[in-house]
């Protein structure tokens, strides 16, 4: 493979300023108006710059929206590494709790949502860029307590991904319930005590 056509394969990265701009108004009309309102245009709009721009460096609305996830959650979602499996996973469905709850974020992703059961191009999209966050946030704790013999070992790995957070991710999108810190609380006991050795 030539070094041109390696160069060109790399993910293109909206230069600094403009990226702050854009992902700012994103969150302004999230915020404000709400997801509807937040269309390319009104992005545009709002941010002082070209539709043109945004497709530069965003192929879609969802990688707009996708990104300001990505700016937010990284924030948010942290490693603990409390020394316990169970005060990790705590933390990390708590910290989840309030990423989906308590910021743009979460409107982001609910509008998403709702739009791509009529959109099979953004489910696609949003789709395979969820399924690699799950498995990204709560890698690092389930591996450590694999390692540590916290937990049982006999059980495929995406298994126990699903047990931990599969019941939050229905209760706040399908049935729109999200869960309370005492039920992310009972519910890593619950699940954890399936997983003890």
């Amino acid at each position: 493979m030539s070094e041109k056509l390696r160069f060109e394969e790399m993910p293109r990265v909206a230069p600094v300023a403009t990226r702050r701009k854009v992902l700012e108004a994103a969150a302004e009309l999230l915020d404000g108006p709400g997801y509807p309102c937040a269309t390319i245009e009104a992005i545009a709009a709002k941010a002082g710059v070209a539709k043109t721009t945004i497709y530069r460096w965003w192929p879609s609305k969802a990688a707009v929206l996708l990104d300001l996830f990505d700016t937010i959650s990284d924030k948010t979602i942290l490693d603990p590494e409390s020394g316990t499996v169970v005060t990790d996973l705590k933390i990390y469905l708590n910290a989840l709790r309030e990423l989906m709850t308590g910021t743009v974020a979460g409107k982001a992703v609910a509008g998403m949502t709702a739009e791509a059961h009529a959109n099979p191009q953004m489910k696609e999209e949003i789709w395979a860029h969820f399924s690699q966050f799950r498995k990204a946030a709560v890698r690092e704790i389930i591996d450590r307590a694999l390692t540590t013999g916290e937990i049982r070992n006999d059980i495929e790995r995406g298994q126990i991904d699903d047990l931990v957070t599969g019941i939050f991710w229905y209760r706040l999108l399908t049935i729109h319930k999200p869960m309370s810190k005492e039920e992310c609380d009972a519910h890593v006991d619950a699940v954890l005590s399936g997983l003890a050795p």
